[in-house]
């Protein structure tokens, strides 16, 4: 195989005098545009995925502590970059316009690519980390009481006879949720079906070429700091020829036919049949643990799941007590407005009646005074020598207009 073969995949379809752009990768791969530096990663499941996530995180500036603060199923913290909604200004292409998309290309100075893997060796690392290491979804929530699950092994053989009877659930349709989890389907599909324009796809031990490549390109960008993978123990068996049976390597070639057809001939198998399980006490004891631990996660995400239902249903309770207490008060407001209102109108009906009353007593008093006046004029003066008859008939006279008055 030619190095110019390994550095690319043909498009399909793809006139030659036209360079392939992303413009059909509609389908939502796991993918990372960073559209600044011109970079695309499309990422496959158990292929160095995750230590490039971080990688790409970093580079993007990415919040470490949100990633970690997220409840959910990750055994570990490295794996809590996987989740996709916690990332910031990092679309995927699907996400992208048309347009966006048509600008995509190596042609037009954009490095895109991926890390691809020996189909057989992939099934045997994401069966080991998600079922025989008791990962928290898969073992303990997704696919929890399945038949099929592994052990906690004790010897070689109990590895080598859960893996085979793995592989015939995933050939067969016995449960489809297998084949169709991201871990499992071929790589040819999680690739985008020869959509996307890659520069280069890298195998699995072309890791290092791929951060010389990539720090090339990103120095044109203005990043010139070196590129550092981290990595994460996540399969504590290496692998061995003995898992690889007649059947279960016929049902893997089956399984991944679409992947050895579009990704070539570029592993060589023989090497990994030769190979003897060096799997020691300390391994299977390291297997024990996890799968406790996964067990042990799976319950507390269960329960801070719960936790969060519950305070959803009582902060709705509080809300909807909260507008009931509003109308409420906002009734109560209201009758009370409408009480000091006419408060007020009686409060000014009296304020009238209280004048009309010192009004009228003022002229009462006024009246008596003259009265008074009147009669004292009347005795004093003009009737005086009158007969007491006529006198006492004049103040009658004067008494009587007085009350009258």
């Amino acid at each position: 195989m030619t190095r110019e073969h390994e550095r690319s995949v043909p498009q399909v379809g793809a006139p030659a005098e036209h360079p392939p752009t992303a413009a059909a990768a509609t389908e939502p791969l796991d993918s990372f545009v960073l559209w600044e530096q011109r970079v695309v990663f499309v990422a496959v499941a158990k292929n160095a995925s995750t230590s490039i996530k971080w990688l790409l995180a970093d580079l993007t500036g990415q919040d470490r502590g949100a990633f970690r603060a997220r409840i959910g199923l990750a055994p570990t913290r490295w794996q809590t970059v996987h989740a996709r909604s916690v990332w910031q200004g990092v679309p995927t292409l699907h996400e992208l316009t048309d347009e966006q998309r048509s600008q995509i290309s190596p042609a037009n100075g954009w490095f895109v690519f991926s890390v691809v893997r020996d189909p057989r060796l992939r099934a045997w690392s994401a069966w080991q980390s998600k079922f025989l290491s008791g990962n928290p979804t898969h073992t303990h929530t997704v696919f929890e009481g399945e038949p099929w699950l592994p052990r906690v092994p004790e010897s070689a053989d109990d590895v080598v006879e859960d893996f085979a009877r793995f592989v015939t659930v995933l050939g067969s349709s016995e449960d489809s949720r297998v084949g169709e989890d991201d871990h499992f389907v071929p790589q040819w599909q999680r690739l985008g079906r020869g959509t996307v324009p890659y520069s280069r796809l890298y195998d699995m031990s072309e890791v290092p070429e791929l951060l010389d490549d990539l720090g090339h390109h990103l120095a044109q960008h203005g990043h010139t700091e070196p590129l550092v993978l981290g990595r994460e123990n996540s399969t504590p068996l290496p692998v061995a020829g003995r898992l690889f049976t007649p059947e279960v390597k016929d049902t893997l070639d089956r399984v991944y036919a679409d992947d050895f057809e579009h990704l070539g001939d570029r592993w060589d198998f023989d090497t990994v049949l030769t190979k003897e399980p060096q799997w020691s006490r300390d391994a299977f004891r390291d297997i024990a643990a996890r799968v406790a631990a996964g067990g042990q996660i799976a319950d507390l995400s269960r329960n801070a799941k719960q936790m969060r239902s519950e305070l959803r249903t009582e902060l709705r309770d509080l809300k909807k007590t909260a507008r009931s207490n509003a109308k409420t008060i906002a009734q109560l407001r209201a009758t009370r407005d409408a009480r000091d209102r006419e408060l007020a109108k009686t409060r000014a009906a009296n304020d009238t009646l209280r004048e009309q009353l010192r009004t009228a007593t003022t002229e009462t008093a006024e009246l008596r005074a003259r009265n008074a006046a009147l009669e004292t004029a009347l005795h004093h003066r003009t009737l005086r020598g009158l007969p007491r008859a006529v006198l006492r008939r004049a103040r009658r006279a004067l008494h009587g207009s007085g009350s009258e008055q």
